[in-house]
């Protein structure tokens, strides 16, 4: 297979020689496009197992390293080995560009419902290989979403949205008793800004992002592909590999539980985008956002944390769309929808939200002239009392206004898929 073909390299971006360490058995792959950089491992030869892992150190539960190659897949996401132990199956997935560095961390915080690596092996503290039993099952909850879309089935969508949500959402639970730190707003911009950069993007999106929003060891990027429904009452997870963009454009800060979310949600926008659907869109939308509410933290999942002026989805969902947007462009594989179609919509969201400001500089108004109407009346020489007692509801009201005015998180970004309605079908 020729290295242009490969799903997992950037068939449009040009490889470079490098001189950089790499570990026995693999050699490093440089990639470079226009402002772009890859970097990532490969095995000199999949085939023999024995010599690929020679210079790697193991964990946890691991095949032999007499093992039998006996299949190789090449998926968008690395290699993909079909091992043989004795008379045990194996599967190997390689991380071309490795982890954020807490992949241990994610597996013992994972339910037992879901299916996590059950070893693997490392080089200088990067995770290179993970291994688990080999599985025959397939995962199938996206193929039974896109059915019940193109079927035009409600109930059922909202079903397979509502657990898989749910499925996060109890991880989420599990992450909150682990190691969290407080939000970064400013490393959050300062990462959709260089995304903005990198792709020479005409939109700007910042938010100054509420305090409940606070980092934790996160999922990553997370699809309903990624869904487990051997239960019936609950959803797994299928720990899966980073995508590509976290080669190009490296993640340097940790993430709130809302990235995860948002990461699923804007998997919604794909399918949703693909399928011949008249569902509405906020229905199902809503029927996710109940969903990860029922099982994760109540806080992380508040109405302050979903308040699109201070973040909320509509931030992570546009962070998704640029790194779609990067991904196609390291392919050239032409425009990835609904990402573009959903960046284009940005500027309108947010003339939208600042003409809105107008209704809080007005809230502000009034209340400043009512508080200095009580202190005037209490410390001052004024007898009136009208005007304050007047202008004090006027202020909650405006306020409360204003909040109300916000873009829900339940109404898409693209603004023609809110316009469907039942009255479509």
């Amino acid at each position: 297979m020729t290295e242009d073909k490969i799903a997992w390299k950037p068939a449009a971006m040009t490889r470079i020689n490098s001189e950089d360490e790499a570990p026995i058995g693999f050699q490093r792959l440089v990639f470079v496009g226009i402002g772009m950089k890859s970097e990532m491992f490969e095995p000199n030869n999949p085939n023999n197992w024995k010599d690929t892992i020679l210079g790697l150190k193991s964990w946890g539960e691991i095949p032999s390293d007499e093992s039998l190659v006996e299949e190789i897949i090449h998926s968008e996401r690395g290699i993909n080995l079909k091992l043989k132990d004795n008379e045990e199956y194996w599967l190997a997935e390689f991380y071309p560009w490795g982890t954020d560095g807490r992949l241990r961390a994610r597996i013992s915080l994972a339910a037992e419902e879901s299916d996590v690596p059950l070893g693997g092996f490392s080089w200088n503290d990067t995770d290179l290989i993970t291994l688990r039993k080999w599985n025959n099952s397939t995962i199938d909850v996206k193929s039974k979403l896109i059915s019940a879309l193109n079927s035009n089935d409600l109930q059922t969508s909202k079903e397979i949205v509502f657990k898989s949500a749910a499925a996060i959402g109890k991880f989420h639970k599990s992450a909150e008793n682990a190691r969290i730190t407080p939000r970064d707003s400013r490393k959050w911009n300062k990462r959709v800004e260089k995304l903005e950069a990198l792709l020479r993007a005409n939109t700007i999106w910042r938010a100054p992002h509420t305090k409940d929003t606070v980092c934790i060891i996160s999922i990553g990027d997370i699809r309903f592909s990624d869904m487990i429904d051997e239960s019936d009452e609950e959803y797994g997870i299928y720990f899966n590999r980073p995508r590509l963009s976290d080669s190009i454009a490296k993640p340097d800060c940790e993430f709130p539980a809302m990235r995860d979310f948002s990461s699923l949600l804007h998997d919604l926008n794909r399918i949703y985008y693909s399928c011949n659907s008249k569902l509405p869109i906020i229905e199902l939308r809503e029927s996710m956002i109940e969903g990860w509410r029922s099982t994760a933290p109540q806080k992380w999942a508040s109405e302050k944390s979903f308040y699109t002026p201070r973040g909320g989805v509509f931030f992570w969902e546009y962070e998704q769309c640029l790194l779609d947007v990067i991904e196609a462009v390291s392919h050239q594989s032409g425009k990835p929808e609904p990402a573009v179609s959903m960046l284009r919509e940005v500027p309108g969201i947010q003339r939208t939200m600042f003409n809105h400001r107008i209704v809080a500089a007005l809230s502000f108004m009034t209340g400043f002239f009512s508080g200095n109407g009580f202190y005037q009346y209490i410390i001052g020489n004024s007898e009136d009392i009208v005007v304050p007692l007047i202008l004090l509801p006027l202020t909650i009201g405006l306020y409360y206004t204003y909040r109300r005015l916000a873009p829900s998180p339940a109404i898409s970004i693209l603004r023609v898929w809110n316009e469907k309605t039942d009255s479509d079908s």
